[in-house]
């Protein structure tokens, strides 16, 4: 295991005084006008033997720890493990590090949060949407933002998928190809009751029922091949609009099971475009998320301190395969 760095070896090794490489270090090297060269020096050295401040050291001196707390509320969902990809990738180029939380079963719990409390951080990301959520508010004193749709009485940026305009887009597609008999299928939560709305708003005109599983929260495979098996016995729709891409995989498996040929008897829609959808058989067609704008918006937001209590949209792409 590699020894931990400390200003003192740096010193050593460029031939200056501690002193001066603490000044470096804590960016006051202008305050008593250490030339620009041996700036670089000292920099360069710190870079290349691996020293890294101590965050509590730079706490006490009211600086900041270039740390950022992220709750996940789902680690099994796939979804989020792109979104956290996007931002471990911005935390790197900007020097931040991130501290991972996370709910079960994506129901807070101020045990889950404990991990956060030991840190002092920049500042607090959500990773998913919650409408009730009032854990926020044990860290009032932070910059907070959430990726996902929240309760506005939540002091917070929300940045999410303007779900209205990719069913817009996923609307214009189905009409195109003559479809009007449609079915919407959900898990029992806030977010899928949610997207149900903008989807059936988007859709105005045409034949659409809501179908939910009263059974399970969750988005999984499962709940997609419980939902479409009880589509098979009551009859089919010409096509399945899914919460998310899992329970859209759950309803084509479930489809075949049955004998039903996807896309030739039923369509099947998913939303988030998670890594497994352009894979699966049939490659699945799907709202991709714009995760890359959505995640800079909110890590962004959040290292500026700039988090304003309000949401923020942007436009989804609507990506055709082979499900419909």
């Amino acid at each position: 295991m590699q020894m931990k760095v400390n200003q003192k070896q740096i010193a050593e090794k460029v031939g200056f005084s501690i002193s001066l490489v603490s000044r470096v270090l804590s960016g006051h090297a202008d305050e008593i006008g250490i030339a620009p060269q041996t700036i670089k020096a000292v920099e360069e050295a710190a870079h290349q033997m691996g020293y890294i401040p101590n965050a509590a050291a730079l706490s006490l001196k009211g600086k900041s720890t270039r740390t950022i707390g992220v709750v996940v509320y789902d680690f099994k969902d796939p979804f989020f493990g792109t979104v956290v990809h996007h931002l471990q990738a911005l935390a790197f180029e900007e020097g931040y590090t991130l501290v991972l939380a996370g709910f079960r079963n994506r129901v807070p719990d101020d045990r889950d949060l404990q991990p956060l409390l030991k840190f002092n951080l920049d500042g607090i990301i959500a990773v998913g949407s919650d409408l009730s959520e009032d854990w926020m508010s044990r860290f009032d004193s932070l910059p907070r933002a959430r990726i996902g749709v929240g309760n506005d009485a939540v002091e917070s940026l929300k940045v999410a998928a303007d779900d209205y305009a990719g069913y817009t887009r996923l609307i214009d597609y189905v009409k195109e190809l003559g479809l009007s008999r449609i079915q919407f299928l959900g898990a029992d939560a806030a977010i899928h009751r949610k997207r149900s709305e903008s989807f059936k708003k988007a859709a105005a005109g045409l034949e659409v029922d809501l179908l939910f599983d009263s059974d399970s929260q969750h988005s999984s495979f499962e709940t997609g091949e419980a939902l479409a098996g009880q589509c098979v016995e009551k009859g089919l729709p010409e096509l399945l609009v899914c919460g998310n891409d899992r329970i859209a995989m759950g309803a084509i498996h479930a489809a075949s099971d049955a004998g039903i040929r996807v896309p030739e008897e039923l369509r099947v829609v998913g939303y988030d475009d998670i890594p497994a959808a352009a894979q699966f058989l049939p490659p699945l067609t799907t709202i991709r998320q714009p995760i890359p704008a959505v995640t800079k918006a909110v890590f962004d937001a959040v290292i500026s301190g700039t988090c304003p209590n309000e949401t923020r949209l942007f436009t989804p792409e609507l990506i055709v395969r082979y499900s419909a």
